[in-house]
């Protein structure tokens, strides 16, 4: 199977390297820059327990149009960048090429549907801790790291059993679910709750317990997103919402969203794609989202900033 990982960065090459470490046909689809960092010294994957040393295949844009179409398209990039990688992968979908996208939130699946079909377009999630703290070198907190991919519709299903047999042999924890949607909406409710939260008070979980009325508006927050998803016909089971309820209001936690991670390292921010979106599906399904309302206008007034 030959697979195309769009983005370098953690969650990329993360699970790019154990892919690789198994002789898998991988190559990154990156930007010129990125292309010459990972020219100059080979990648770093520390784990807890060990470090994966690889030299990564880089393709370019220009590079990618020539080349064939690959089996698999898994995207990594940030949420903001959909619009271009749709763009730069066309050359490289086939008709019998699967996209497998990473990405954080739901609206990435409506715009990858209307640019390739939605035949082509799997339901996936990463979870991770990983970080890119220098460009040779990514860390990753936790020794559980799991990808889950997932057909959409019945004419996937034969391709991501292949799919999933080649991740597992690979070494990678493949989660699977016969409910990608319901997973999906879990972990978009919890990205953009603690995106929204940590951004709006500016600090980790530990540090707005500290004030006042934190952990009240961070359950608050929490509860629009999940009011949201059972209006969307995607209820949050009750023990999922329980122990999200007890992550957001632990006072001695330093948890906090890569989001909130990129506002104070001056980086864009998935804001409207995360919290954005959870206020819009909001109005369309008629619930009440003013806490979800504020805190995207913190953001919006950051990433116009």
């Amino acid at each position: 199977m030959k697979i195309l990982v769009v983005g370098a960065g953690a969650v990329g090459v993360l699970f790019g390297s154990q892919l690789q470490q198994q002789g898998m046909s991988l190559s990154y689809l990156v930007r010129p820059k990125r292309a010459e960092e990972l020219s100059q010294q080979p990648l770093e994957v520390c784990l807890p327990e060990s470090v994966i040393s690889l030299t990564p295949h880089c393709l370019t844009q220009p590079e990618l149009s020539s080349a064939p179409a690959f089996d698999l398209i898994i995207l990594t990039n940030k949420a903001y960048g959909l619009s271009q990688v749709i763009e730069d992968i066309a050359p490289a979908v086939g008709d019998h090429t699967l996209i497998l996208p990473l990405l954080n939130g739901l609206r990435h699946l409506d715009r990858l549907d209307d640019a390739f079909g939605t035949g082509k377009v799997l339901g996936g999630i990463a979870k991770t801790v990983a970080t890119l703290k220098i460009p040779w070198q990514v860390n990753v907190a936790s020794g559980y790291n799991s990808i889950t991919v997932a057909a959409r519709e019945p004419s996937q299903q034969a391709a991501v059993a292949e799919i999933t047999q080649l991740f597992q042999q690979a070494g990678l924890t493949v989660e699977q679910t016969d409910d990608i949607m319901g997973q999906m909406w879990d972990k978009f409710c919890r990205m953009a709750g603690l995106g929204a939260v940590n951004c709006l008070l500016q600090g980790n979980v530990g540090e707005y317990m500290k004030s006042d009325r934190g952990g009240e508006i961070a359950l608050q927050i929490f509860d629009e997103c999940c009011q949201v998803a059972a209006a969307s016909g995607h209820p949050l089971a009750e023990d999922s919402v329980q122990s999200f309820q007890r992550i957001l209001t632990n006072p001695k936690s330093s948890f906090n969203s890569s989001m909130y991670r990129d506002m104070r390292n001056g980086l864009p921010i998935e804001g409207d794609h995360l919290v954005g979106d959870m206020v819009a599906r909001g109005k369309d399904v008629g619930v009440a989202t003013p806490m979800l309302e504020i805190a995207a206008t913190v953001l919006q007034v950051y990433s116009r900033r």
